[in-house]
């Protein structure tokens, strides 16, 4: 079945820079964006003064919230909450609604206990939000997950005491901390090598969680061990429930494979964007719809045919060049 996307309105957005680095190469890498509604999108993004900020589509027009943090460096996660939005860089956090000009701070109760969240923007339920983190030495990975409860009322965030990669088995889960208490905590002193799976987007849906894995390497170029993409429900341990939908031993196919995935906003799709051309996809988007497992083609509107779909609300779609562009479009099947 194919999608067929209906361009309804466009914004040319000078002065800024959507997107930094390429959608490709890692896990974390242009990911830090989410719908709030079907006509209203925000983007964590960079101005033509090397301002780091937000930037906030609603009612066909646009503003940019410049924000400034102690660490330019430091990943920024950008979340959704039926209170605003959410930015979190290190051990600080802010909050905006939609009608504010400026953040306020929130005050972190509990902070993470990871040294380093991504950039992932992940999707929440019920105050409770997910957030990708990293444990390995290597920058750009996304291989352990933590929550946190958002009380808007206190205006205050409390992490939960809890960082875990993602596992097969149990007994794979129990073999890993074993040596890493052994290693006294240390990850890079474990005598129990684990290729951690990459989690490329993750959610809370009707009190479950489910990831979407991008195999077990972070930059794919060589595939030499690219072995996998797999949409999967885990328990809060990380540990597999039930493997949903996916592929593996993509080692053993002639071509290049490698797949990065988002769910969308309105938890009923997940995004799919090959990062070669040579497999049977032709590096083109599709969309797995969640309540049936169809993938489906997208056809992109005329003259839009290398934007990218970047998410997606209420059969509404925002797709971009990742320049200087986003245009909403109805989708419609067909």
């Amino acid at each position: 079945m194919k999608i067929k996307l209906e361009k309804l309105s466009e914004w040319h957005i000078d002065g800024i820079t959507l997107s930094e680095v390429s959608y490709k190469f890692a896990p974390i890498y242009a990911k830090n964006h989410f719908a709030r509604a079907k006509d209203e999108f925000v983007t964590y993004c960079i101005d033509s003064e090397n301002n780091s900020g937000v930037l906030w589509l609603r009612n066909n027009e646009y503003k940019f919230m410049p924000i400034n943090t102690e660490n330019r460096r430091s990943n920024k996660l950008l979340l959704n909450t039926d209170d605003g939005i959410i930015l979190i860089s290190e051990n600080r956090a802010w909050k905006m609604d939609a009608d504010d000009e400026l953040f306020t701070p929130i005050n972190i109760e509990k902070p993470c206990i990871a040294e380093n969240i991504t950039e992932i923007s992940t999707l929440g339920e019920n105050n409770n939000h997910p957030v990708i983190c990293r444990v390995s030495v290597d920058m750009m990975a996304a291989n352990s997950f933590t929550f946190f409860e958002y009380n808007k009322y206190e205006n205050t965030i409390k992490f939960e005491d809890i960082l875990q990669p993602v596992f097969t088995t149990e007994k794979t889960m129990k073999r890993f901390f074993t040596s890493l208490s052994g290693a006294d905590g240390l990850y890079y002193k474990m005598d129990f090598k684990y290729n951690y799976p990459q989690i490329g987007s993750m959610m809370i849906k009707d009190d479950a969680i489910y990831v979407f894995l991008e195999a077990d390497i972070v930059n794919p170029a060589g595939l030499s061990t690219f072995k996998y993409y797999w949409y999967v429900e885990i328990n809060k341990d990380g540990v597999y429930k039930k493997k949903i939908w996916g592929a593996e031993k993509l080692e053993k196919l002639s071509g290049k494979h490698g797949v990065r995935g988002k769910f969308s906003a309105d938890k009923k799709y997940l995004i799919l964007s090959p990062i070669f051309k040579t497999d049977e996809w032709k590096g083109k988007q599709k969309l797995l719809r969640l309540s049936d497992l169809e993938l489906l083609d997208i056809t992109m509107p005329r003259g839009y045919s290398k934007f990218r779909v970047m998410d997606i609300f209420d059969e509404h779609a925002f797709i971009s060049d990742e320049i200087d562009k986003i245009i909403l479009c109805k989708m419609t099947e067909g």
